[in-house]
């Protein structure tokens, strides 16, 4: 049990460091350091850098298929599609700082092209899946379900995005704003981007 308390420890102060500081900048003597836990201990549950990175990934995964087997929870997808941007502003300090978890990790990897950069791309194709789901059930076709799901994400990750670029809670509070708007006038024919309210 001990030995599963070390390895959690690590990993979290690994997913706060990665998103803080990113994965090329963190060593694991840091992650040991702020884990608590002697650095000569981290390599028994991880030898290298990467094997950690894959288990933070997998925590990533494991945090957003929870929140979207909450948000299902909900009774109507269109309750489920807003929770997702409510949810946002609950940590929206964070993001204003830091972006994304999700979005800055896969761009970080997406560059080294790594082994670990399908399995980050992971992330967002669960969250594609999910809103395109919800789509549907919006009662929009498969591919216009699909249209809708990448204008979904895409203004998301876009708010984010230049929420933290430029440090503004304001730009943040406007984009996701709009992005409420755009999914409140989502009908039973389903609306394009190009025909959400200006």
């Amino acid at each position: 049990m001990a030995g599963s308390d070390k390895r959690d420890r690590l990993v979290t102060a690994a997913k706060e460091l990665i998103y803080q500081h990113g994965f090329a900048g963190i060593t694991l003597a840091a992650v040991a350091e702020r884990a608590q836990v002697p650095l000569g201990n981290v390599y028994y549950y991880f030898r290298t850098r990467e094997a950690l990175l894959a288990a933070v990934i997998q925590a990533h995964q494991q945090d957003v298929r929870a929140l979207l087997t909450q948000w299902e929870q909900l009774p109507d997808p269109r309750q489920r599609l807003l929770a997702l941007v409510a949810f946002e502003r609950t940590c929206s300090d964070y993001l204003i700082r830091y972006g994304c978890p999700h979005g800055s990790l896969c761009q970080e990897l997406d560059k080294d092209e790594g082994p670990q950069t399908q399995a980050a791309a992971e992330l967002f194709r669960d969250y594609l899946a999910w809103a395109e789901r919800q789509f549907r059930l919006l009662g929009t076709d498969a591919d216009e379900a699909n249209e809708l799901a990448l204008d979904f994400i895409a203004l998301w990750q876009g708010a984010l995005l230049l929420s933290a670029s430029f440090r503004s809670a304001d730009l943040l509070d406007q984009r996701l704003c709009r992005l409420e708007t755009w999914i409140e006038s989502v009908g039973s024919r389903g609306q394009s981007l190009e025909a959400s309210p200006q």
